[in-house]
């Protein structure tokens, strides 16, 4: 018996003594300090033109883990350019000054060659890109409703993009200010994208749109792609007359599918804006917008 009951005295002084023992290890790692990874720079992009060049060279997002892998390399880039020229600042801080300077640059090219002026749409347009894609990652991402509609916006957007490139391109038929034009359309609807998703929930801030309805802000839209479609020009000139109705053909086609995307697009952006409530304004602006920039390119 006496051993018996020495032996479980034992046992129980032992279970103690590593119970208490856990403890304190579980508590000391707990206290151990841990240490955050240090962001290293990428050198390359230790000046304004080549981190310009690098955003500039984006290549347009059709799916949703494609823009979100081009919006995280494009903020390593901004990021080490940051760091190496104007390190010290709070990075959300950082981020607008690096934006900054792009812009600068971009302005600066403005009033250049046709080359610079094409550069500098690009940036622009690659800019507001790279802040849409801030907004979703860092606010939106997670939810499903803002998936669906990023989605579906993306889809829009390129064949969108590239009704507005072949346009420019058919409307000024053989002149260099075609590329100029294209440029500027793509940073046009960059921009008109950026605008609306960093108010999504400001209430009030597209009341004034001359549009006062959704359903007239699309009608305009479709009598623009309708528009596009009918656009004459020079059948013979400069390039080959089979070229020139080949890329007539091609905007056909192209407005064809807008609209289709836009009525997809609208109606993942109203489960949305119900979930969500945000204005039915802010959709309106937007596609108001974007017919308007549709007149812009038909009347150059």
């Amino acid at each position: 018996m006496k051993v018996f009951l020495g032996s479980a005295l034992m046992l129980c002084l032992l279970g103690t003594f590593l119970s208490c023992n856990g403890k304190n290890m579980v508590a000391a790692n707990a206290m151990a300090p841990t240490t955050a990874a240090v962001f290293e720079p990428d050198v390359r992009f230790a000046s304004i033109d080549t981190l310009a060049e690098f955003m500039a060279d984006e290549i347009s997002a059709k799916t949703i883990d494609e823009f979100v892998n081009r919006y995280e390399q494009q903020a390593v880039a901004i990021k080490s350019y940051g760091c190496l020229n104007h390190g010290g600042q709070d990075e959300n801080l950082l981020d607008k000054t690096v934006c900054g300077d792009l812009r600068a640059l971009a302005d600066r090219l403005s009033g250049g060659s046709t080359f610079d002026m094409v550069m500098c749409g690009r940036i622009y347009c690659a800019v507001y890109h790279y802040l849409t894609a801030k907004y979703y990652c860092e606010q939106y991402s997670a939810s499903p409703l803002y998936q669906a509609e990023m989605r579906d916006w993306l889809a829009l957007e390129d064949e969108l993009g590239g009704l507005y490139g072949d346009l420019s391109y058919l409307t000024i038929w053989g002149g260099s200010l075609a590329r100029i034009t294209a440029s500027g359309s793509m940073w046009a609807l960059a921009e008109i994208r950026e605008n609306d998703y960093s108010k999504l929930h400001s209430e009030g801030s597209f009341n004034t749109c001359t549009l006062k309805t959704l359903a007239c802000a699309r009608e305009n839209l479709l009598q623009e792609l309708a528009a596009a479609r009918s656009i004459d020009g020079y059948e013979e000139g400069m390039y080959n007359g089979e070229g020139y109705k080949a890329l007539r053909q091609q905007v056909c086609d192209r407005a064809d599918r807008v609209a289709v995307l836009l009525d997809k697009w609208l109606a993942s952006r109203a489960q949305l804006c119900e979930a969500e409530d945000i204005p039915e304004s802010h959709t309106t602006n937007l596609v108001a917008r974007l017919g308007a920039q549709l007149i812009e390119i038909i009347k150059e």
